[in-house]
């Protein structure tokens, strides 16, 4: 237990200073100054091609990696990229420097997949999973907010202007992450359990060792073979597991809606106002930041109560995201919106728990990461088909009822198997009368 609190109370820490990063709240405001003269399209369309691109590269490149280098390099990695994106905005990047700059962008943003992997690997008992998961995203949601509040707070001080200082505060926070990392402790071989994926992994290493020593010219391929080929075994084993299926489809479409959804885009047909967004959007990462402890401290059998929960969760994201779209009221609007936020947050903390604890001890990062490349995979193709007008274009509000019809139709088919179950509870329940003349 003391190990558990050790751990944590570092973890959190690291990660809030992550996410203490006010300058990615102004940052379109930032690029299109007149210090950079970026224009607005390049942003929102050249610059966003290349972000939807790298995110995608890099995510693969993160799950194919971690697990093997045992996630505290890749997040010393992630946080060096972190520091040159800031500090390349420090220096007043031009167009062709934030492009590069995007590859180090995703490469530092997808810390995330690294940071819940290294988590559940170093928190060996899975009893803790859930409350470290709820710990780990409070600390992530209140980074976010605390950064929102201060940035929006400096804005309204100093004026538009000072939008120029922002990255200063962000690189300062993301070094302090890079030096608090230093901190955590890291994860070893031997801290693993001892089941038989380890000791199967330990002879396929002294066997690889030995065939390297007899066959001095084989080659690089033949080498690396053994790790994909436990690379694949761990992912076939893992998705064969109904639990880890059953959470990852809906998280990887739950995500998706939610990349999606802000507070600007279920406001836009009213012309939301940013000061009133910003608020909003910072209530909803305050509340988001409850509802994510108290979900990770409450005992729940999800083994029994999953399929109803995610059911019933997912048609209250549905009945939030529609009503958006239907209300004329821009407080209703706000409401419904900061609910859908705080729920959905608390259904994030339960999903990456449950399919964690059904996980061996080697392939976090290796499920994780896939759930969130199918997540960006369909993210791309929608923006391409449906937003770019490649296919057909929709408008914005038309884009909120798209969301809100998918999350409804994802709460039915959730519901559907405790329906049953439900319905055969009450059929053994009705008792028969043997009729006899």
């Amino acid at each position: 237990m003391r190990t558990w609190t050790a751990i944590i109370a570092l973890s959190v820490v690291f990660v809030f200073a992550m996410e203490f990063r006010p300058a990615d709240h102004f940052m379109t405001s930032y690029l299109t100054s007149h210090e950079i003269q970026i224009t607005d399209i390049q942003v929102t369309d050249e610059l966003m091609r290349f972000k939807d691109l790298f995110n995608i590269l890099t995510v693969t490149v993160i799950m194919m990696i971690t697990d093997y280098l045992l996630y505290k390099p890749v997040i010393f990695f992630n946080i060096f990229c972190g520091i040159l994106v800031y500090s390349n905005l420090v220096m007043l990047p031009h167009f062709i420097q934030s492009k590069v700059a995007e590859l180090c962008v995703a490469f530092f943003k997808s810390y995330e997949v690294v940071y819940f992997s290294y988590l559940f690997a170093r928190v060996q008992d899975k009893r803790y999973y859930q409350a470290t998961s709820g710990l780990a995203r409070t600390a992530m949601l209140m980074g976010k907010c605390c950064s929102l509040v201060f940035a929006q707070t400096l804005v309204v001080i100093y004026g538009n202007d000072y939008v120029k200082q922002l990255p200063c505060y962000t690189l300062g926070s993301v070094v302090f992450a890079f030096v608090w990392a230093s901190f955590l402790p890291s994860v070893r071989r031997k801290s693993y359990n001892n089941d038989d994926t380890m000791a199967e992994f330990m002879l396929d290493n002294k066997k690889e060792s030995l065939n390297l020593k007899n066959k001095p010219l084989q080659s690089q391929t033949s080498a690396a073979e053994p790790m994909l080929k436990r690379m694949w075994r761990d992912f076939n084993e893992s998705y064969k597991n109904l639990i880890v299926l059953k959470w990852s489809i809906w998280y990887c479409l739950a995500l998706v809606g939610f990349m999606m959804i802000n507070v600007a885009c279920v406001t836009h047909k009213l012309g939301g106002n940013e000061q009133a967004d910003g608020i909003v959007e910072s209530l909803t990462l305050f509340i988001g930041a409850i509802s994510s402890y108290k979900i990770g401290v409450k005992r729940v059998n999800w083994e029994l109560n999953g399929n109803a929960f995610i059911g019933s969760g997912s048609l209250i994201l549905g009945v939030c995201v529609i009503s958006c779209y239907f209300h004329q009221n821009m407080l209703s609007i706000q409401l419904s919106y900061i609910l859908f936020g705080a729920l959905i947050q608390a259904m994030f903390v339960t999903a990456l728990s449950e399919i964690g604890k059904q996980l061996k001890n080697n392939c976090y990062a290796l499920v994780l990461g896939f759930n969130a490349i199918i997540s960006l995979v369909l993210l791309l193709c929608y923006k391409e088909l449906f937003i770019r007008g490649n296919l057909l274009k929709i408008d914005i509000p038309e884009q909120v009822l798209f969301y809100g019809c998918l999350y409804i139709l994802l709460g039915i088919i959730y519901l559907i198997p405790p329906a049953i179950s439900f319905n055969r509870r009450l059929n053994n329940r009705c008792p028969v009368y043997d009729i006899t003349e």
